[in-house]
C-alpha cells in the first residue's frame, strides 16, 4: 500500500511541532499521521515537552497513540549531539526536567539574539521581534532566523541561510546553554523516559554533523543509562542502517527511527516516510515496563 509513492508505515517515533522548530500545531501533526493512516507517533520537540499535551488531546479525537517525548540538543568539543528521550509517561511534567529544559529555553532566547546581532554586523539584518514571530511563541531555534533571512531576502532557501551564516562554522553562529549527552541522557532516565541517540551519523538540514569516534561515544553513553540508537532515518542508506543496526546489537541498544518531520518543508522528510519495525517499538515498550 502506497502513501504518495512512498510506502505506508504505521510508526514514526521523530515528529517536530511548532511548540519549537517545526512548522504544523501538535493537534495538526496528529490529524495529518490520521488521515496518513499512522497508527503511532512520537512527539519529540527540540528541548521542550510543550507540545505534548495538545498532541495527547488530539490523539484521543483521532484513535492513534501518541507517545510524549523530547529531543534534547547537547554539545560536545566537535559538534552537537542529540539525545531523544520517549515513554515519560506522566515523567514529561517532571519538574526537575522542566526546570532543565526552561533554562535551555532561556539560552535559545539569549543565542537568537546574539546571531540576529552578528548578521547585522555582516549586513544581512534581521529584527529579532520578527525571528520571535515566526518562533510563535515557542521555542525559538536557528530555523526560525533562517526564515527571517530569507524573508528579508538575504537569502533564497533556509539551506543557504544556515550554510552561509548560521550553521556551526557560519560567521553569525553563536553558542548556547551548554549541556552535555550523559547530562541529558542522565536527566532524561530520572524522569522516567529512555534515553535514545539521535541521528548519529548525523543530519546536515539541521546543521548536525556525524558524531566523531561513534563506538565511544556509545560506550559513555550507555554508562549514562542510553537505552536506544536511531538507525531508520530518512537520509540513510541501506549500508548506514546496517551499520547502526550492528553498533546497536553490539551495545545491546534498542534501535529507533522516525521521518524527523517538521512540517511541509522541501528539505525535510514528510511524516511516515521511514519504516520503522514494529519490533522496534515493542522493544521500547518492554524497557519502559
Amino acid at each position: 500500500m502506497l502513501n504518495g509513492g512512498l510506502p505506508m508505515n504505521a510508526i514514526d517515533l521523530h515528529c517536530h511541532t511548532n511548540a519549537s522548530d517545526g512548522l504544523l500545531p501538535p493537534a495538526e501533526v496528529v490529524a495529518y499521521a490520521a488521515r496518513l493512516g499512522l497508527e503511532t507517533i512520537a512527539i519529540t520537540d527540540h528541548d521542550t515537552v510543550d507540545g505534548i499535551a495538545g498532541a495527547l488531546a488530539a490523539a484521543a479525537r483521532w484513535g492513534i497513540e501518541v507517545i510524549p517525548g523530547v529531543e534534547i540538543n547537547t554539545d560536545v568539543p566537535e559538534g552537537e549531539v542529540h539525545i531523544l528521550g520517549y515513554f515519560f509517561h506522566d515523567g514529561w511534567r517532571d519538574a526537575e526536567l522542566g526546570a532543565l529544559l526552561r533554562r535551555i529555553e532561556a539560552g535559545r532566547v539569549v543565542r537568537a539574539q546574539q546571531m540576529v546581532q552578528k548578521l547585522a554586523d555582516l549586513g544581512a539584518p534581521v529584527s529579532f521581534q520578527r525571528v520571535r514571530e515566526l518562533a510563535g511563541g515557542e521555542i525559538i531555534g536557528r530555523l526560525h532566523v533562517a526564515m527571517a533571512l530569507v524573508e528579508a531576502g538575504h537569502v533564497a532557501t533556509r539551506r543557504e541561510a544556515f550554510e552561509r551564516y548560521i550553521d556551526r562554522h557560519g560567521p553569525a553562529y553563536a553558542e548556547r546553554f551548554k549541556l552535555s549527552p550523559v547530562e541529558a541522557c542522565r536527566a532524561i532516565a530520572r524522569a522516567g523516559g529512555l534515553p535514545v541517540l539521535a541521528h548519529p551519523l548525523g543530519d546536515m538540514t539541521d546543521g548536525v554533523a556525524a558524531i566523531a569516534d561513534l563506538e565511544t561515544r556509545l560506550a559513555t553513553l550507555c554508562a549514562a543509562d542510553l537505552v536506544g540508537l536511531e538507525a531508520y532515518y530518512p537520509r540513510h542508506t541501506a549500508a548506514m542502517t546496517d551499520q547502526l543496526l550492528a553498533l546497536a546489537r553490539r551495545f545491546d541498544l534498542i534501535p529507533t527511527g522516525g521521518s524527523d518531520y517538521h512540517g511541509p518543508l522541501p528539505e525535510k522528510a514528510d511524516l511516515g516516510s521511514v519504516y520503522v519495525p514494529r519490533r522496534c517499538l515493542r522493544r521500547l515498550r518492554e524497557a519502559a515496563q
